[in-house]
């Protein structure tokens, strides 16, 4: 688990920062000039269909003054999935294939973004695996707990000196302190991380039949949306904003899926993705009937947990404060990684060396 979870740790640590960071490589994909016009999404839509024959748009940024909205496309044989485009004038400004390796500007972000919980195999199979470590980091997490806890008594203070490096010890006593201490401090903080990466990797096979066996959980969007019909849709993206303006008060996205339409909205954050994250409404494509609604932070219990994996993962639950301390929380993973295998060796050969020597005590 250590290399799997070092790599995960380092690029995690990054992607904290994600849209900033891609934002300030690619300038020219993502500013455009501050203007009061803009178009409306089916408009915008249109327009870059056109520029870009062949091309679908899936999904939409409604950007703030100064962002060029971000644009999903689908289509046959395409060399692109992400388009931007000026909200102004529907210029396209740019496209990428998000994901695909490159040491480019515009492919560097996604691609370290996608290698974190895919590791970039094809097919399901990096996501599935990394699903799996995150499943065994999850327990681990209870087993090295454990192995911190004193066998005799008096109890805090024998577990005192778990929470503490030595100072002045060997580079070895160092070590294990760092992993031990360093552990127990991030604790809560690590456990959040494994359990999120499981929701986050593996949701319907793992993560929400196991809440189902604790708790009930409302209908996911998979759950309720219509069958895939091929059908040409009735109600475009300015509909599917009017039918929720009551609610969507800061629309961020506009997205279409095979016989739905829909809007997701926050207030908080950058694209509303801090606090709980975005709500999202969800309409059927031909009627305008509601298919979800999904409010971030309201509801029971259970879907409310459910809901805010993603920013319990990044740490966007906190705003700025728990983004700086998941960066952290990534680095000290790598640091934990390698200081386990560390000790792992040290014990080993240990063993190996008194395994020789009640041998040769026999002979």
């Amino acid at each position: 688990m250590a290399g799997f979870l070092a790599v995960a740790g380092l690029t995690g640590s990054l992607i904290v920062f994600y849209q900033e960071l891609d934002r300030a490589l690619n300038p020219d994909l993502f500013n455009v000039p501050v203007t009061s016009q803009r178009l409306s999404p089916s408009a915008l839509a249109a327009r870059v269909e056109a520029q870009l024959p062949g091309t679908h748009v899936t999904l939409m940024s409604i950007p703030a003054p100064g962002r060029a909205s971000e644009v999903w496309v689908s289509g046959k044989s395409l060399a692109y999935d992400q388009v931007f485009a000026d909200p102004a004038t529907g210029k396209v400004l740019g496209q990428r294939k998000w994901g695909k390796a490159g040491l480019s500007r515009a492919a560097l972000m996604p691609m370290i973004y996608l290698f974190h919980y895919s590791l970039k195999l094809p097919g399901v199979w990096g996501i599935v695996l990394m699903g799996v470590i995150a499943c065994l980091w999850s327990i681990d997490c209870f087993v090295a707990f454990v192995l911190t806890l004193p066998r005799g008594v008096p109890f805090w203070t024998k577990w005192g000196p778990a929470w503490r490096i030595k100072p002045g010890a060997s580079a070895y006593r160092v070590q294990f302190d760092l992993h031990r201490a360093g552990g127990l401090w991030l604790w809560a903080v690590l456990f959040v991380l494994a359990t999120s990466s499981v929701a986050l990797n593996l949701p319907e096979q793992v993560f929400r039949p196991l809440l189902k066996t604790f708790t009930t959980l409302s209908p996911s969007y998979e759950d309720l949306r219509p069958p895939a019909v091929v059908r040409t849709p009735k109600l475009s993206f300015d509909d599917a904003l009017h039918l929720a303006r009551r609610e969507a008060d800061r629309p961020q996205w506009v997205f279409r899926a095979p016989g739905t339409v829909g809007v997701s909205y926050g207030a908080r954050g950058d694209k509303g993705l801090d606090g709980f994250g975005l709500s999202t409404i969800v309409f059927d494509d031909q009627t305008g009937a509601r298919v979800l609604h999904q409010q971030a932070g309201h509801g029971r219990l259970a879907d409310i947990y459910a809901g805010m994996q993603y920013q319990l993962h990044s740490g966007r639950i906190l705003g700025w404060p728990g983004r700086i301390l998941v960066a952290l929380a990534g680095l000290a993973v790598a640091m934990l990684s390698v200081t386990g295998v560390v000790i792992w060796l040290r014990k080993r050969h240990a063993r190996m060396v008194r395994r020789l020597r009640t041998s040769a005590a026999a002979a």
